[in-house]
């Protein structure tokens, strides 16, 4: 029997709060966005463009009702990352190296807007004191997590087991 992919994307966004708020929380030198990661790849799925952006506001508002900071900008972010991902997914076509470099790519949009507009909003501690660092951490993380499962999250997703497949 086939889960519906709804159920399945749910569960998957559901895990990535769960992770990044719980086991990455207390981890100081390696923290990726698994959410923001959730949202990039999800625009190498069939899913509906307008669901991919939709999955990203929801993804991001719950990571801001998590959270201290101010609500609806992850949120935004996120829906801007989706939307970024949505338009550059035929970069990631080419094998996993590329795939991981093009998520990697699509965290730092990500991660520089988080911190461009937190800043604008007075949220300037929003990725904590290091900045500087985790501007450059996150999205190498991000790289190095998207080289890993990116071709089994869309597999998952999908429920088919050709698709971007790579060698």
């Amino acid at each position: 029997m086939r889960l519906p992919k709804g159920l399945i994307v749910a569960t998957m966004i559901l895990v990535a709060v769960i992770v990044q708020t719980t086991l990455f929380g207390q981890l100081d030198l390696i923290t990726p966005d698994l959410v923001m990661l959730v949202a990039i790849l999800l625009a190498l799925t069939r899913i509906r463009p307008e669901l991919t952006l939709a999955v990203g506001f929801a993804a991001g508002l719950v990571v801001d009702l998590l959270s201290s900071s101010l609500t609806g900008l992850r949120a935004v972010v996120f829906t801007v990352v989706a939307y970024v991902a949505l338009r550059t997914r035929e970069r990631a076509s080419i094998g996993r190296p590329a795939m991981a470099i093009w998520a990697g790519l699509t965290s730092f949009v990500g991660v520089a807007l988080l911190v461009l507009i937190g800043t604008l909003f007075g949220q300037s501690n929003l990725l904590g004191p290091d900045v500087e660092a985790r501007v450059i951490v996150v999205p190498l993380a991000n790289t190095l997590i998207a080289g890993l499962i990116g071709p089994v999250f869309v597999r998952l997703i999908d429920g088919d087991r050709t698709a971007f497949r790579f060698s």
